[in-house]
């Protein structure tokens, strides 16, 4: 087998080029999700069109579907960018110095995040019923979403085991049923907060943030060993 001395060269300039197109590809694939997102929150999931998303956009319908198959293939996709930043902000929580007190609040702080950048994200993860989808027909995304929800799951639960081991979470807590507790508690309080803040505020005399702080405090010392 002969190589021409240009072989090694040739093969980088692919490569390159490679990388340069896949580039193009994401920043198109995140314009049209940008313009999608803003329309769901504008007009309902059902309302839009893709040919609303193309006027927005200012992409063809045709390049559109080139890269999306459908407009819930476009929300599937919005879903996961979503909940992979949430993966990141709480990976970050976990692994940031100080104890098990202020990993929480950097918890509640990426929910937060999460709840207000990508409430379409936050919505339909809220009302995903994975039991009931059928995993071999699916597409590839909402597998993408699964595997992501599993990684956020297990990030929270190493978290709760690590707090246990040091004994600052009580010893008769058990780890996964806690992870949906504390998900489904500071998800209530945050849309509680949506929904409610003004009435929250004029009644209780509190700052939104104050009554998030005071709420936060109070799931916390459910599993906690000495409460704060």
């Amino acid at each position: 087998l002969v190589f021409s001395p240009y072989t090694k060269y040739n093969r980088s300039e692919s490569m390159n080029r490679q990388n340069k197109k896949e580039r193009v590809a994401a920043l198109h694939r995140a314009n049209i999700l940008l313009a999608a997102e803003k329309l769901f929150s504008h007009k309902g999931f059902a309302a839009t069109t893709i040919d609303d998303i193309s006027r927005l956009s200012e992409y063809s319908r045709r390049t559109i579907y080139a890269y999306f198959d459908s407009k819930e293939n476009i929300l599937y996709h919005i879903v996961l960018k979503g909940l992979l930043a949430l993966e990141k902000g709480l990976a970050q929580a976990v692994g940031s110095n100080g104890g098990f007190l202020q990993q929480y609040r950097a918890i509640c702080r990426a929910m937060q995040r999460y709840h207000m950048d990508s409430p379409h994200s936050f919505s339909a993860v809220e009302s995903m019923e994975t039991s009931t989808l059928d995993i071999d027909s699916m597409p590839k995304v909402v597998t993408d979403i699964i595997t992501a929800g599993i990684a956020v799951n297990g990030i929270l639960a190493e978290w709760i085991e690590e707090g246990r081991r040091d004994g600052v979470v009580r010893q008769d807590v058990k780890t996964m049923p806690t992870v949906y507790v504390l998900w489904s508690s500071i998800s209530s309080l945050l849309n509680l907060a949506r929904s409610k803040g003004s009435f929250i505020e004029a009644e209780l005399g509190m700052t939104l943030d104050e009554f998030l702080e005071y709420g936060f405090g109070q799931v916390a010392n459910s599993i906690l060993e000495v409460r704060v």
